[in-house]
């Protein structure tokens, strides 16, 4: 993929990055006033955000196993892990000190403290996706070199294996009585879980990036996506007014993977029935390559909009709170040096 832009990627990481925020600025209304009219409104919302985790990481291994440079053991520790883990952990300590502050319990030892712990504990909960990434950055070049010397047919197994394991079988334990559903449940430590629960959307995400496609399809994916969606709302509702324990929200449930899927190739093919010009390439790109920068300051933004003032729309703190993610993130990206170590820019 090296430098040159893919148009359809940049689709997706906008569309993962806005699903992600809306996702977190969604986090309490789901508990709050239920099967009240605003109630129904996040729930549509929250069904129509679940699978942008999913995306996030399949647009990540759509670009990480294409790329030449992952066999690259230096460029790995020396460039990419650099991009990602400076700006996170320079963030983690803004994001810990200023929150401290608002509660006013600010100390440096226990601030300091909790940068040690960042290891097995997040910094806020907004950050816990982060982990998988970094990981599975750590072993791109194993996974890289697997899928430059696989077939389609290996991957596919592979794919299946993490698809039974890792999202049918948790499926299976929460549907089904417990007498039956403990059959399906595994032992902690010592199980087929790959790299958490994400290792999959990696893999599929390159797979997905890689199967031909045809642009005159565009419509049944269109069709796909919104029956998922309406099965996530309508069952979502069923969910909670009959006690129904039918995951369909969130990115381990398989309506969510399958609904990553379908979106992932809808986009695919709309940005081949409709090739936009130079100039709007240009902002979408520019737009594209802010996405990270969002993930590591949206969280602060939302609970800051929330606490200090006292905001509690959540589409309201979503857009506020997009709208201050962005432009500080234009801004920064203007400086250099600055921008690469608060952002992950080059």
């Amino acid at each position: 993929m090296g430098s040159k832009r893919i148009v359809y990627i940049d689709y997706l990481k906008i569309t993962a990055m806005l699903g992600v925020v809306m996702s977190h600025s969604l986090a309490e209304t789901l508990n709050d006033h239920v099967l009240s009219l605003q109630w129904h409104i996040s729930n549509v919302l929250i069904g129509l955000v679940s699978p942008a985790v999913g995306i996030f990481y399949m647009v990540s291994g759509a670009l990480i196993l294409s790329s030449r440079h992952t066999n690259d053991i230096k460029y790995l520790w020396t460039h990419r892990l650099v991009k990602i883990v400076v700006p996170f952990i320079i963030w983690s300590a803004i994001t810990v000190g200023v929150l401290m502050q608002v509660a006013g319990q600010f100390k440096v030892g226990t601030w300091f403290n909790k940068l040690l712990l960042i290891y097995h504990q997040f910094p806020i909960i907004p950050f816990w996706f982060l982990y998988p990434l970094i990981g599975f950055y750590l072993i791109s070049p194993m996974i890289k070199a697997f899928v430059d010397n696989a077939s389609n047919k290996l991957i596919d197994y592979i794919l299946a294996v993490w698809f039974v394991t890792n999202i049918l079988f948790p499926f299976l334990v929460e549907v089904l009585p417990h007498k039956y559903g403990i059959y399906f449940t595994y032992i902690p430590n010592s199980n087929m879980i790959f790299l958490g629960q994400t290792f999959g959307y990696f893999l599929l995400g390159y797979r997905l990036s890689k199967i031909q496609v045809k642009a005159n399809t565009f419509w049944e994916d269109f069709a796909a996506t919104i029956l998922l969606l309406a099965i996530t709302i309508v069952v979502n509702i069923e969910n909670v007014a009959f006690h129904w324990k039918f995951p369909v929200i969130g990115y381990t449930s398989i309506v969510a993977v399958i609904l990553a899927m379908e979106i992932f190739l809808m986009v695919r093919k709309f940005s081949m029935k409709h090739p936009i010009n130079r100039i709007t390439r240009h902002y979408v790109a520019e737009i594209s390559t802010l996405t990270y920068g969002v993930y590591l300051t949206h969280g602060l933004v939302i609970q800051l909009t929330e606490q200090i003032f006292k905001i509690t729309n959540a589409f309201l703190v979503f857009l506020i709170t997009t709208a201050i993610c962005l432009l500080f993130g234009f801004i920064i990206s203007k400086i250099p040096k600055v921008r690469f170590f608060l952002l992950g820019m080059d």
